[in-house]
């Protein structure tokens, strides 16, 4: 599995989770997640980061977090490393706590603030810990549905100033706006996500990929970050509609033949987005394809115009 790609810039906002390892409890009392915020408290006057919603789950927890500093990695190893470390000496356990390093998704906040904390504000209800969100203790819900002493660590005015400039309107709203997550369906908050590293549409992706990914070479997240500049299956099939929009048969044997060659997706995945064909058919109209170009020019010079333009895309 690619690992997933880790990027840093001031200003950046991100959902970061870190889970128990084997799903074992990493809080075991309350004492417990009450150190876990100290330690999130003091990192915030260390690093000067902001928490814009949290929730403390047994195994788990969320942050909701923004980065004026472009220091996540040094945030989140004094964070684990010092409760990993407090865990170890109170309970006199050895051996991993946390699965892995946490996963850290950077999020085009203004699209994906506000679900994000009903996403992570949901948590305690969805696994049926409590009934309404804003009665469980170890999340910051209660703060955004009423005026009360904020810790020091958390920032609801951002989140708040969504919903409305008037502070007890926007209350209001976030109650109605968690509310409706509770009783009905919650949607998918990461169904946008890219190469498990980004949540955002393609403008807020090719913008990150612009201005803090050009030029990145030899790096531990490189399996991420060719997760994340992947083609999907649906870009090319566009690609090439476009290009080949007088001939439709054409174009679903070259639409295939070039999901082939960029996607980095099996057969078997290239064939069910192709109306659920098999392995062998999708192997054969790539072979025919081939051999088709290297005899008519006219075709050849025609797909490697539409790959250049994927390759460009892809860079």
């Amino acid at each position: 599995m690619a690992r997933p790609l880790r990027i840093e810039y001031p200003g950046a906002f991100y959902h970061v989770t870190g889970r128990g390892n084997a799903r074992q409890k990493i809080f075991l009392s309350d004492v417990d997640k009450q150190r876990f915020l100290l330690f999130v408290e003091t990192g915030v006057e260390q690093y000067g980061y902001r928490i814009h919603a949290y929730c403390l789950m047994d195994n788990h927890y969320h942050l909701l977090m923004e980065t004026p500093n472009a220091n996540l990695s040094r945030i989140l190893h004094r964070l684990n490393s010092g409760y990993t470390t407090y865990y170890s000496r109170k309970h006199k356990r050895t051996g991993h706590l946390l699965q892995g390093r946490p996963r850290a998704l950077l999020v085009d906040k203004d699209a994906y603030g506000l679900e994000l904390s009903r996403y992570i504000h949901l948590n305690p209800v969805k696994t049926k810990v409590v009934e309404r969100p804003e009665a469980y203790h170890w999340s910051s819900c209660i703060y955004y549905y009423k005026r009360l002493s904020v810790p020091d660590f958390l920032e609801t005015s951002f989140l708040l100033g969504q919903l409305d400039k008037r502070e007890r309107a926007a209350r209001r709203a976030m109650r109605e706006f968690v509310e409706a997550g509770r009783t009905g369906r919650l949607p998918d908050p990461f169904k946008d996500t890219k190469g498990a590293a980004i949540l955002g549409d393609e403008a807020f992706v090719q913008w990150v990929q612009a201005k803090f990914l050009k030029g990145r070479g030899k790096d531990r997240d490189l399996p991420g970050l060719r997760e994340l500049k992947r083609l999907e299956l649906a870009q090319i099939q566009d690609m090439v509609e476009r290009s080949m929009k007088n001939d439709s048969r054409l174009a679903r044997k070259a639409g295939i033949y070039l999901c082939r060659k960029f996607s980095e997706r099996t057969l078997a995945q290239i064939g069910q987005f192709y109306g659920g064909m098999g392995v062998s058919a999708v192997s054969q109209t790539v072979q025919r394809l081939e051999s088709q170009r290297q005899r008519d020019k006219r075709l050849d010079k025609e797909l490697t115009r539409i790959e250049k333009k994927m390759k460009k895309w892809n860079v």
